[in-house]
């Protein structure tokens, strides 16, 4: 591999800076807020939200700014429009900070990637659009996709070489470079470096590129031997489970939506590759491959749609089952396209993705908007049931409900107030929630000073005021399939601490970053694997894991010699709930004070105290 020199990438880069002044700001933006937040780790905790969704808007930022530019390009446009198309990008980002909060609400998430794809699907399309300059379009594609390629591995061997040369200064010299020295670099590499490498490979004079006839032989040979027998086998399989099914006359299983979708996207993204070559005489496999894939698309489709349907009817919508519903419908018109139209414009595939992908986010026909109404109209149907609804209001309920029932009302709310939080109740409760979700707030604060928190602290104070204003029951274990767990433990005599061996002791709990400190310059962090029985410690750069099976193997072992009444919590040594850890520098001694997990042996909730001793 060459390495392109200095000169050369000094050059490319004063170019790239002058055609691409937006997007190099939004990048640089991007990278100094990601810098920024690792420096103020365990600091500015109310900080780290801003820079975050900086970090976000920067990511949406840089592909839609390009879209404008490469639009500018590609019609000649004026210098005094090309500013306004850059400052209307400007603005609709402003917009988007203020609407995207991932870690206040957790569908901003799904939102914030939903948008990455639609501005980057934007960003194939938007010099080509209604051009008829196809085969440019197939090889603009190509170039900046082998560019971001060649910049990926680029950044990846700089990194790695710049890296082993700290790790070398820390072995040689004693310096203390920490994880974060590397975490930065790394931000910077990715950044900037490879930001600017890539858009100063970025083709100009768009159209000419229509009388680029090459085309890789490794992509060829990669799409003819690799891709396009697989997506047959794929088909073959799945067209004999449609087979199978039609015979015996059952319900699809719901994972074969997903399964026909990865066939669709293998054999779309297959003849997107072949484009260029897929009529010659020499390549008829690939001929008959073009010719014959959206036919056998036409049963899987139906497949698909049986299979939503029923999930659907008996469920509800959420927003899993609406991005299948949708693509679904896409397919069904990719389809009708290519079968009926004469022209075969592969323009039209991201195009028609992007809109599709930019009308779910937002609006009363999204995803969210949509899911939420239908969980709430399955909610209210549900207490309707059981005599518990009035003016189209639920009430608390006054009869008990089936456990089937039961265990879909808690599964809606807790559905509910993660995706869409507690005010998405309102059309169906009769409650100021404004001010229950106030009370609930600062009912949190006043427990806890970690703001990092604070969020999750909040869903569940919010779920629980829920169960009990509507009367759910989330303990009862009996034959129950909730699976929300009732075996409690906590230590004797937990008022007391041993601290005699400790140097330090820090607040230990389930929640995510919960336990975070800095020790001898070092990180110390103690967290939850999401849905794991184990914790992560982090010290400096070392990583282990703290295993909870064995603990709640001989937890439950003790459980078993006991008969305790249904919910209370069982008393067991202080010896019994304490865990210990080597690390390289500290030695961690883990007290858990409480410990509650499922009967399915899953962690529900743990918290107690780290007590730290410095080697």
């Amino acid at each position: 591999m060459k390495f392109p020199s200095l000169v050369a990438l000094v050059q490319s880069s004063k170019k790239a800076l002058t055609r691409f002044p937006l997007e190099i700001l939004f990048a640089l933006t991007g990278t100094l807020s990601a810098t920024i937040l690792v420096e103020i780790a365990d600091l500015k905790l109310e900080a780290e939200r801003y820079f975050i969704r900086l970090i976000l808007i920067s990511v949406l930022g840089l592909s839609l700014s390009l879209s404008a530019t490469l639009f500018s390009e590609s019609r000649a446009i004026k210098n005094s429009l090309k500013y306004l198309l850059r400052s209307a990008v400007i603005i609709i980002c402003i917009g988007l900070f203020f609407l995207l909060d991932p870690l206040k609400q957790e569908s901003d998430i799904l939102k914030f990637l939903l948008l990455a794809l639609s501005f980057h699907l934007l960003v194939s399309f938007s010099a080509f659009a209604g051009s008829g300059y196809i085969h440019a379009f197939w090889v603009f594609n190509k170039t900046i996709f082998l560019r971001f390629l060649t910049g990926g591995l680029y950044s990846a061997v700089l990194f790695l070489g710049l890296a082993a040369a700290i790790g070398s200064m820390n072995f040689l010299f004693n310096f203390k470079f920490d994880w974060d020295t590397f975490a930065i670099l790394w931000i910077w590499i990715v950044g900037m470096f490879q930001t600017v490498f890539f858009l100063s490979g970025v083709p100009e004079n768009l159209y000419l590129l229509e009388e680029d006839k090459s085309y890789p032989k490794g992509l060829k040979v990669f799409t003819q031997y690799v891709l396009i027998p697989l997506a047959t086998v794929y088909a073959l399989i799945l067209l004999a489970y449609e087979a199978k099914i039609l015979i015996e006359w059952e319900l699809p299983k719901g994972l074969v939506a997903n399964l026909v979708l990865g066939y669709a996207v293998f054999g779309i993204l297959s003849l997107l590759l072949i484009y260029p070559v897929r009529n010659l005489d020499e390549n008829k496999w690939l001929k008959k491959f073009s010719q014959s894939f959206y036919y056998i698309l036409i049963p899987l489709i139906s497949l698909l749609i049986w299979a939503i349907l029923a999930r659907i009817i008996d469920y509800g919508i959420t927003e899993e089952r609406y991005f299948l519903m949708i693509l679904a419908g896409w397919l069904i018109f990719i389809t009708a396209y290519f079968l009926i139209s004469k022209s075969h414009d592969i323009t039209i595939i991201p195009l028609s993705l992007c809109i599709l992908t930019i009308l779910s986010v937002y609006g009363p026909q999204g995803a969210f908007e949509t899911s939420r109404r239908s969980q709430l109209n399955e909610l209210s149907l549900l207490f309707e049931k059981y005599k518990s609804v009035e003016g189209g209001k639920i009430k608390t309920l006054k009869h008990v409900p089936e456990k089937e029932d039961m265990l879909r009302m808690v599964n809606i709310v807790d559905y509910l107030v993660d995706n869409h939080g507690l005010k998405s109740f309102n059309p169906v409760l009769d409650q100021d929630l404004q001010s229950v979700e106030d009370s609930l707030l600062l009912l949190t604060r006043s427990k806890k000073k970690n703001s990092r928190t604070d969020t999750w602290e909040l869903r569940s104070n919010q779920k629980n005021w829920l169960y009990k204003h509507l009367n759910l029951k989330t303990d009862d274990r009996t034959g129950s399939k909730l699976n929300l767990g009732n075996n409690m433990f906590e230590a004797e005599n937990i008022e007391l601490l041993p601290l005699s061996k400790a140097d330090f002791m820090l607040a230990v709990s389930q929640y995510p970053d919960s336990a975070r400190s800095l020790i001898n310059s070092s990180r110390l962090l103690i967290s939850q694997v999401q849905n794991q029985n184990r914790f992560k410690v982090v010290y400096g750069s070392e990583v282990k894991y703290l295993q909870m099976d064995t603990l709640i193997n001989k937890l439950d072992a003790e459980l078993k010699k006991q008969e305790l009444p249904e919910g209370q919590t069982l008393p067991v040594s202080r010896k019994l709930l304490t865990q210990n850890l080597e690390l390289e520098g500290i030695a961690l001694e883990i007290l858990w004070n409480h410990l509650n997990y499922n009967d399915q042996k899953k962690l529900i909730s743990a918290n107690g105290y780290a007590l730290i001793r410095i080697k």
